[in-house]
């Protein structure tokens, strides 16, 4: 199923398109940030489901789990949701990998439409057909595969949110410009905060995700290019889970991006200074990420990454634009990008 995307100024439209879906109802699903902020935007862009009925859920990823499942569950129950009914995620990341997920199981699958309000579901999480929880302390280790019928980017949503996690989203940015071309590469570097928030520059962000996902929709082959940075990413942000300060998930990438391209330059000679200009960007961007954190910390996620086959794998880069999928990775090459 393709997923139709639609932008700010297209509210139209995606009225028009939603009300096509001859659902029986639409149920909204939001967090406690997003219902107190967000929910009340959305209804005055789309009256036609300002009665719609509302899900609530905690904040936080470290609520990406089964139990906050089981409450979307009993909610749609409660609400006599049938197969026909569509699940409206209005939320970040956080929010469109849940209610994704919840959707994609309940009677075997109904139809949800992401509302991603934060820059980093807007470039990155919205899309894609990827859904899931996080389990046993591991970043989404139960999942599935079913599209959204729908996204819906505003930009508006980002006024909402404060700066750490607005910039947060930058980081799957510098994935993508990583995996397009120089001159994407060379945009990323020039931009600030606002030019990376315009509508622009999310569907050009998006647009990179999308060419991914589309052409491999199972997560098989090319698509795994977009793993880049997320592998040892992953690691870092599972193991903050258990601290008192938690990552962000963005902020958890940019610090996997400078690992995995030191690999890559050890593996297939990426040139050095990209390195160089990928901590310059993490300089302006993100200035206070100092976490510390040692190989032995995250070696234990590593270990037990979904992507792992027969070793430790990870997409690295040979170049800008270009992607080695699968590359085997050692321990003592992965300890050596901590030095």
């Amino acid at each position: 199923m393709t997923t139709r995307l639609f932008y700010s100024g297209e509210e139209a439209t995606f009225r028009e398109f939603a009300l096509q879906c001859h659902a029986d109802k639409f149920i909204l699903l939001a967090d406690a940030n997003t219902n107190g902020f967000c929910v009340p935007v959305f209804k005055e862009l789309f009256p036609f489901l300002k009665s719609a009925p509302l899900i609530v859920i905690p904040q936080g990823e470290s609520n990406k789990s089964i139990d906050v499942c089981s409450l979307i569950w009993d909610q749609l129950v409660n609400y006599q949701s049938t197969r026909h009914t569509v699940l409206i995620n209005i939320g970040g990341g956080m929010l469109s990998d849940i209610g994704g997920f919840a959707a994609s199981v309940y009677k075997r699958g109904i139809q949800f439409i992401n509302i991603p309000t934060t820059l980093l579901s807007m470039v990155d999480a919205c899309y894609g057909g990827k859904t899931g929880i996080d389990y046993h302390q591991t970043k989404n280790l139960l999942g599935s595969f079913q599209s959204p019928l729908a996204v819906f980017c505003n930009p508006f949503f980002l006024q909402t949110l404060n700066q750490r996690i607005l910039v947060s989203g930058i980081a799957e940015m510098i994935k993508h410009a990583l995996l397009s071309s120089p001159a994407a590469w060379q945009e990323i570097q020039k931009s600030g905060i606002e030019e990376c928030c315009s509508i622009e520059s999310i569907k050009h962000s998006l647009e990179v995700k999308k060419v991914f996902a589309d052409q491999d929709i199972f997560d098989q082959g090319s698509r795994q290019a977009l793993n880049l940075g997320h592998t040892i990413g992953h690691s870092i942000e599972s193991y903050a889970l258990q601290s008192a300060t938690p990552l962000l998930h963005g902020e958890a990438v940019m610090l996997g991006l400078i690992h995995e391209l030191k690999l890559s330059h050890e593996l297939f000679q990426l040139p050095e200074n990209i390195i160089s200009e990928l901590i310059e960007i993490k300089k302006r961007f993100y200035p206070n990420l100092n976490y510390e954190y040692s190989f032995e910390n995250i070696e234990p996620f590593l270990l037990h990454d979904k992507k792992n086959y027969q070793g430790i794998r990870m997409s690295l880069l040979r170049d800008i634009g270009k992607v080695e999928l699968q590359a085997l990775v050692s321990i003592s090459q992965i300890q050596h990008s901590f030095l």
